[in-house]
């Protein structure tokens, strides 16, 4: 089934990259294309705007001049990036159909189509994520050190491409917190995990710092942060400095456009004066933090209503309405002079549209969509299967304990003795194994992690931007894996219930015809590989 899932979304992409030629193009696609320029000619300032580990990454087509290939490379990332939701799930016992299923979204949802044509860093950034976040759990038995350096360094140049994926470093640290046994190689494998992560971070920001004169990812911060206020912002009762006062929005909250706030020339906060002595971003900033101590609650509403809007039925412009037209299939190119102006300076044309396979692309992304009810459902699978599988684990180890008090107290003697080498030769062939007695569930544990990731991901835009469409495409990833795993995790507790509620306390899910749905873990996190089969 992912066989012909991955012929049928090549053939899709195939239609997309005719559709849209050489490429399709964003505002932020210009900023990308001309410091790949600079630094293809040796000029190598970093942006103020934008982080540029994404531009680097494009410097090699530059170099060809052949624009087209950045789009090409990013299909080419989509079908890898599904590929590796559908390893993770298989690795972790998932049905072959329903590892395929995962991978729907990924391969078909208008959203990731059209993103690739775009010169844009999110199909590289969800890629990076979902290779780091499949390079850690991939060991059943817990991340060793070279995993946790790899995930680690993969996050790093994530946030090189995107300072909002900081975030993603959390998640990885929990799971190897909860994952990694015994406990005195946890630092071990932490300092690897952050110590890698810091490597492309730390060296961004003293690029940053070598071209901009200061420790940071960007001079646009309070920018950012003053358009997201913006929205809700009341000066009133608000003691502030006379020089921030022209920030405070003219205008009810209700007719208020946080993009205009953000970036139109006429915004107050393009044409205040600061005073001598400080920029222009660190006014507006302090100006955006003094309304988010006076207005905790409103900016938490603000949050809130972006974050849920995420997993709406339909893909409208949002809370802030912030057109999400770019993001859509249309028979023509949507106009930015000042954009073509800008490639066309660089040596490149305009994009083009083919009407026949644009036209049958308007038509399927006005039709094929996964909504967000879908994802809201598979994020509380996700979570049930957290809480489902910490009950299990609880009763796990609490039925072995009664089990093994009971049978000291029934047993004496040889019979006695011949329990405890029995027991002894188990737990050195699970030692062996890789496992220890009482290991944390694996599946239940990489749920964790994608649950968290998937989570997480989504808070960052939802706290200091305006509400996109582009910022929600983890979900088509995360979400997915996050969900199936916790539906394995379930499955496998009803399993191992079942289990214990036969006669026979000691009979194997192997022994009875079954396997469980997370590769096999059965109680006290040991993996079926190393349980003993029945002869």
């Amino acid at each position: 089934m992912f066989a012909a899932l991955l012929v049928l979304a090549a053939g899709l992409r195939g239609v997309v990259f005719a559709a849209y030629h050489p490429a399709l193009i964003f505002p932020d696609s210009v900023r990308y294309l001309q410091y790949a320029h600079n630094f293809a000619t040796g000029h190598w300032s970093v942006d103020a705007l934008r982080q540029s580990g994404y531009s680097v990454l494009v410097v090699p087509v530059l170099l060809l001049h052949d624009m087209w290939i950045i789009p090409l490379v990013q299909h080419l990332v989509g079908l890898a990036t599904a590929g590796l939701v559908y390893a993770v799930l298989i690795r972790f016992g998932t049905p072959a159909w329903l590892a395929a299923v995962a991978t729907i979204g990924v391969f078909f949802d208008p959203l990731q189509l059209v993103l690739e044509q775009y010169v844009l860093t999110d199909t590289w950034t969800v890629f990076l994520l979902v290779a780091a976040l499949a390079v850690l759990v991939w060991r059943r038995d817990g991340p060793g050190c070279r995993r946790c350096a790899a995930c680690g360094l993969l996050l790093g140049v994530a946030v090189t491409f995107r300072d909002e994926e900081l975030i993603m470093i959390v998640p990885a640290v929990l799971y190897v917190l909860v994952a990694v046994r015994p406990r005195r190689r946890t630092i071990e494998r932490l300092g690897a995990l952050i110590g890698c992560f810091l490597i492309p971070v730390a060296g961004y920001l003293g690029w940053f710092d070598a071209s901009h004169g200061q420790w940071s990812f960007t001079t646009f911060s309070g920018a950012f942060l003053y358009g997201r206020v913006a929205d809700f912002a009341s000066c009133s009762g608000l003691n502030l400095p006379s020089y921030e006062r022209p920030l405070c929005p003219a205008q009810p909250p209700a007719l208020r456009n946080a993009d205009y706030y953000t970036w139109d020339p006429s915004s107050p906060q393009w044409t205040f004066t600061p005073p001598a002595g400080m920029s222009r971003d660190a006014v507006v900033e302090n100006f955006s933090l003094r309304i988010l101590r006076h207005q905790p609650l409103g900016y938490a509403e603000a949050v809130g209503r972006d974050f849920i809007y995420g997993f709406s039925p339909v893909r409208g412009a949002g809370p802030e309405k912030y057109s999400p037209a770019y993001l859509q299939f249309h028979t023509y190119v949507l106009p930015d002079p000042q954009a073509d102006a800008s490639i066309g300076a660089l040596g490149y044309r305009a994009p083009a549209v083919r009407p026949a396979p644009a036209a049958f692309l308007t038509d399927y992304g006005r039709w094929f969509y996964l909504p967000g009810p879908v994802f809201a459902a598979g994020l509380l699978l996700g979570l049930t299967g957290l809480i489902a599988g910490k009950r299990r684990s609880g009763q796990d180890r609490s039925g072995q304990d009664r089990g093994d008090q009971d049978r000291g107290d029934q047993d004496r003697g040889d019979q006695d003795r011949g329990d405890q080498d029995r027991g002894d030769q188990d737990r050195g062939d699970q030692d062996r194994g890789g496992r220890e007695r009482g290991q944390p569930d694996a599946c239940r544990l990489a749920g964790l992690l994608f649950t968290a990731s998937a989570v997480l991901v989504l808070v960052p835009p939802a706290a200091f931007a305006t509400f996109d469409w582009r910022y929600q495409l983890p979900q088509l990833t995360l979400i997915p894996v996050a969900a199936i795993l916790g539906l394995n995790t379930i499955i496998s507790r009803l399993t191992s219930s079942s289990q214990r509620a036969k006669s026979n306390p000691e009979a194997t899910p192997k022994a009875e015809g079954q396997t469980y749905a997370c590769g096999g873990d059965g109680q006290d996190g040991i993996s079926s590989e190393d349980l003993p089969r029945p002869g």
